[in-house]
């Protein structure tokens, strides 16, 4: 079996950071197309879950809170306690396994569609800086550009809408952890009534806005936990968008004169055993760990169904 040994360097550092370690701010192409559109559809309805919990309540209960400060836990209106840790350990382990093996199964399909960062970037803050600043291209132009009143005038609108986008956020956010009413008190009282819940509002806000304003991606290369174990969690029958060096190296632009070698004679190069080229037998193969997988799943989502049947029945 003969091997291709990758010797480009573009493995060696990460995109967004030159060779001093300073930042190379991102001018992304605004994308379109089939996926992007159902992707929009998802990440609209994951916004209205979002916005509508908190006002939703079961026998008087919140349907979901997280209130960490008096340690109260309601998931679906079932009310969790400190006496109740055990099934939060339980919970905790599905969790991790059922993320193992998702991974491992479907790559970075909760990354690139349900992870909240990327449902607020993309699909809500990004969107809106398309529509004042206008594509990539655009956008690198106008940072480039001296200081006028036109880039005064979008800068300022951006940079407004997303703070207000922010305070918001921040604001569901904390419905979540104190509930609806405690927030709705805080924002109807006078401010010297509820100091440490207006200050927590700003400290929220702020943090939302540095996210979704300068950090980016940052967020997912440097500080996601999540995203820094893509690595070990990947195998090679991972559905995953990765980048062909084969195809894609040495980069360099597109010319008339030069003849493009086509993708049969790339794919004349790679290794015909499955590491590169999945053959039949690897799918039969990988649906049937994907079977086992979900079998493990269920059995453990089942036992984990029962004990928190035996606690509400309790």
């Amino acid at each position: 079996m003969e091997f291709i040994e990758d010797t480009e360097s573009y493995r060696d550092h990460i995109a967004t950071v030159d060779q001093e370690g300073k930042r190379i701010w991102m001018y992304p192409k605004k994308p379109s197309g089939r996926f992007y559109n159902y992707r929009t559809w998802v990440s609209f309805a994951f916004l209205v879950l979002f916005l509508v919990f908190p006002f939703i309540k079961v026998n008087g209960s919140q349907f979901l809170l997280f209130d960490v400060i008096h340690r109260r836990f309601v998931l679906f209106g079932i009310l969790f306690t400190p006496q109740d840790f055990y099934l939060f350990g339980l919970a905790m382990l599905t969790m991790f396994v059922f993320i193992i093996l998702f991974t491992v199964v479907y790559g970075r399909l909760f990354c690139g569609w349900v992870c909240p960062q990327t449902v607020f970037m993309e699909m809500v803050f990004r969107k809106i800086e398309y529509w004042i600043e206008g594509d990539g291209n655009d956008q690198r132009r106008l940072n480039s550009a001296p200081w006028t009143s036109d880039k005064i005038r979008k800068k300022t609108l951006k940079h407004l809408i997303f703070f207000v986008i922010a305070v918001v956020v921040a604001n569901y956010f904390m419905a979540y952890i104190i509930g609806t009413d405690e927030v709705l008190k805080i924002i109807r009282e006078p401010v010297e009534m509820h100091v440490g819940g207006f200050i927590g509002m700003l400290i929220f806000s702020g943090i939302f806005y540095g996210v979704f304003a300068f950090l980016r991606e940052q967020v997912c290369t440097t500080i996601c936990p999540y995203g820094r174990l893509q690595g070990v969690l990947l195998v090679k029958d991972s559905i995953v968008v990765a980048y062909d060096f084969i195809r894609g190296e040495p980069r360099g632009k597109l010319k008339n004169n030069v003849p493009r070698i086509p993708w049969k004679a790339f794919r004349s190069k790679m290794p015909s055993s499955p590491p590169v080229i999945v053959s039949t037998a690897n799918f039969v193969s990988m649906f049937a760990r994907r079977a086992l997988i979900s079998e493990m799943v269920r059995n453990w989502n089942a036992l984990t169904a029962r004990h928190v049947l035996m606690h509400v029945t309790w």
